[in-house]
């Protein structure tokens, strides 16, 4: 179970995608994962076995009808268990905004604001943007440990496949 906190209940159900489940009061479950992508780096950095894309996905919802109301739960679950996924200090996640419903630019925002209300001097968010030949704006975050021994390497790597970031300290 998650630790206490303002949030739901997460249980950690681990696997190959390092997954985490909650329930919400509005009958929705949701399923947060860490899936090992060590790819989205060059596989020669000693650190590229430590970096997880981070997937949030909705896995059951009674009234699929409905629209999801506002549930400021949940921004206080995802902090819960992303700070459960850092025990290792390590790891390395990347969250690239899923661009399928043209709804990225909302979901970047959104999650700004998460990293903002719990941003401690434990983490460092890190963003990057690539705009295609279509026009289509790719938002890729980074999120790691300030005591990561390869803190600068991860950074500087990170730059190198985005072609550049800003920095929220």
């Amino acid at each position: 179970m998650g630790r206490d906190s303002k949030g739901y209940n997460f249980v950690f159900r681990g696997g190959r995608n390092n997954s985490y489940t909650f329930d919400t009061n509005y009958e929705i479950t949701y399923e947060v994962k860490f899936k090992p992508s060590s790819y989205l780096f060059d596989e020669k950095e000693e650190f590229s076995t430590e970096v997880y894309e981070m997937v949030i996905a909705i896995t059951e919802r009674k009234n699929s009808d409905d629209k999801i109301p506002p549930d400021a739960f949940i921004m206080f679950t995802i902090a819960d268990i992303v700070t459960d996924f850092f025990k290792n200090r390590e790891r390395i996640i990347v969250y690239i905004c899923d661009t399928s419903d043209a709804r990225h630019l909302a979901r970047s925002h959104k999650f700004g604001l998460w990293f903002e209300k719990f941003k401690t001097t434990q983490f460092m968010k890190v963003d990057a943007f690539i705009i295609d030949e279509m026009g289509v704006i790719y938002i890729n975050t980074l999120i790691l440990h300030r005591e990561n021994p390869y803190f600068v390497e991860i950074i500087d790597a990170f730059r190198k496949v985005t072609g550049g970031y800003t920095e929220d300290k």
